[in-house]
């Protein structure tokens, strides 16, 4: 399924397209490497097309930006994928993700503690937010866990197990 959005507000301006059955072209430039980074391999763990631009207040911190791409990715999502079931656990260095999601049903728990306060130009209390503003707006339940490693490790594995849980939920949905 294909879908996009764009999504302005007085601090960013967003714009996703996103094809669930692609052959992972990716094009990702938030502003913030470290969301670069999740994005990338989330799309590339799901096989998507995904070109992401946003352009934000990054000067005031990466907030407005990380949560409206999460936004606005997230209601793409929504359109392309209208139900299904996913999940995929994937280690990383000394880490291990679990990623589960089911569409059409929102909601968001995460189970997963980072030690630093920021990575890569992105405020890692963001991290928690974008995920739940990622599921509530794309109207699926997402439930994320992260043990052991550290925070790089955890965060990979944790982009790579949503992006594997995604795709196998998109390919639920046409069965």
């Amino acid at each position: 399924m294909m879908a996009s959005r764009t999504r302005e507000t007085n601090e960013t301006c967003i714009e996703v397209f996103l094809k669930t059955d692609g052959a992972g072209i990716i094009k990702v430039d938030t502003g913030i490497p470290l969301l670069d980074e999740i994005l990338r391999s989330m799309a590339q763990a799901g096989e998507f097309d995904l070109t992401v631009t946003a352009r934000g207040d990054l000067q005031t911190g990466d907030h407005h930006t990380a949560e409206d791409t999460a936004i606005t990715l997230g209601s793409t999502l929504g359109e392309a994928v209208k139900s299904g079931i996913g999940s995929s656990i994937v280690p990383s260095g000394q880490a291990v993700a679990m990623a589960a999601v089911r569409f059409g049903e929102p909601g968001y728990q995460g189970d997963f503690e980072l030690q630093s306060a920021a990575m890569a130009g992105m405020s890692l209390e963001n991290l928690p937010h974008f995920l739940r503003a990622l599921a509530y707006s794309g109207r699926f339940n997402l439930a994320i866990c992260a043990k052991g490693g550290d925070d790089r490790s955890k965060i990979g594995a944790m982009s790579l197990a949503l992006g594997r849980a995604i795709k196998k939920a998109a390919r639920d949905e046409h069965i």
